[in-house]
């Protein structure tokens, strides 16, 4: 099919499976049942639909870029562990972090450098590529074919300096395919000159939908950024924040905002202008290079779970990864242009700490927005036509959750 970027959000999409028409119920009215954000039957039906299926960002090339670099990310709403690693022959893997022997994990941390993956428990070792190196005391294992008995791949595949991985073990899609109209999109992210990044991660006592939800609209920036970047969102012309763009694109989807361009910070907030200040700075040193333009999205969202957003004085990357129907784990990037002075290193501890507070109020209102959607108070919410982005996604997702018990219902 071809997944062009549009206007509407009713374009049929494709995760390898075959074509499907997002929600026409949900497109229409908005109105999304209130268990899919705490239903552990349907926690186990995104597991099997979604997450096992789609291809998941996992990392940037600039993370494993020498050969034996390594990495591990955990996809724990599917119990998987996953070793990404570039070979001596400088290609770039992904595989199970599981020894063939007793199926101990063979690599410790969330990064390194290594010459073989050696198991803690019984010192099978693993070559870069997988396969399988040395057994000890092997004559006691006369049945077994070494060579059968590498580390279990996984599908990976890499657009723009973007890594992502596939739990399918046959994808039906190649990653261009599933990104499709979104593409353009994401290679105008240009993050590679962006050589210092700094990271967080919270765990949020909110299903990963409801985190995400935020970062698809600007509906509730006035009430609950108060303190953060409602200045810089809400003018008397867009009151609500509202995205002057929308466009989509299969199950992605982009919108454009339309915020305050005459914002500077109050007198009164002296760090605040101190970094706004400096960042200004910063970007003349380096001559804009690699910056967000006027017609960057807001907000770029890769389904199932990945976002880029233009930041504060560069970009800022977000994924919301689901732990258990009721909670998720917030992990954020914020990238920016090496500082060389002490001035461009607070400037930037700063905007990294103001993009902390401004994601901690949401989360505080997405765990109270939980417990009253599981207490059965309502059996539905909804999303208003200025949400059409969550109105999008929830629609996608409700085809994909029928599609697959139809699957089943046809093969019983």
């Amino acid at each position: 099919m071809t997944n062009i970027l549009s206007a509407t959000p009713d374009g049929g999409f494709d995760l390898g499976h075959g074509v499907m028409q997002p929600d026409v119920a949900i497109l229409r009215d908005g109105r999304v049942a209130a268990d899919s954000f705490w239903s552990e039957a349907q926690h186990e039906a995104e597991r099997d639909a979604i997450y096992r299926r789609c291809w998941l960002y996992m990392v940037r090339t600039e993370d494993v870029a020498a050969p034996g670099e390594y990495v591990v990310r955990d996809v724990e709403i599917c119990g998987v562990s996953v070793l990404i690693v570039r070979g001596r022959d400088d290609v770039l893997r992904a595989f199970h972090n599981v020894c063939r022997h007793r199926g101990m994990p063979v690599a410790d941390g969330a990064c390194g450098k290594a010459e073989a993956f050696r198991c803690p428990y019984h010192s099978w070792t693993f070559r870069l590529d997988g396969s399988l190196k040395a057994i000890p005391n092997q004559r006691r294992f006369p049945g077994l074919d070494a060579k059968e008995l590498g580390l279990v791949p996984i599908a990976i595949e890499v657009f723009a300096g973007f890594v992502f991985i596939n739990l399918d073990p046959q994808p039906g899609l190649s990653l261009q395919a599933f990104l499709g109209g979104i593409a353009p999109l994401l290679e105008a992210a240009t993050l590679a000159p962006f050589t210092h990044r700094d990271s967080l991660s919270y765990d949020v006592a909110a299903n990963w939908k409801a985190g995400l939800d935020p970062q698809y609209e600007g509906y509730h920036v006035g009430t609950v950024h108060a303190l953060t970047i409602r200045e810089i969102s809400v003018t008397p012309a867009n009151p609500f924040s509202e995205f002057r763009k929308m466009a989509f694109a299969g199950p992605h989807a982009a919108g454009w905002s339309q915020g305050n361009p005459n914002w500077r910070p109050r007198a009164d907030r002296i760090v605040q202008s101190f970094a706004v200040e400096t960042m200004g700075a910063l970007a003349g040193r380096v001559a804009g290079e690699g910056y967000p333009g006027a017609e960057t999205p807001a907000s770029l969202a890769i389904f199932p779970n990945f976002m880029i957003h233009p930041g504060a004085g560069g970009w800022f990357t977000q994924q919301h990864w689901p732990l258990t129907a009721q909670r998720h784990r917030w992990m954020a990037h914020y990238y920016y242009h090496a500082p060389v002075t002490a001035s461009e290193r607070l400037a930037i501890a700063q905007a990294t700490i103001f993009g902390r507070d401004s994601g901690m109020e949401d989360f505080m209102v997405m765990a109270r927005q939980q417990k009253g959607l599981a207490s059965g108070a309502t059996d539905s919410f909804y999303y208003g036509e200025a949400e059409m982005l969550p109105r999008h996604r929830a629609a996608v997702i409700r085809s994909i959750l029928n599609g697959a018990q139809a699957n089943m219902r046809s093969a019983a």
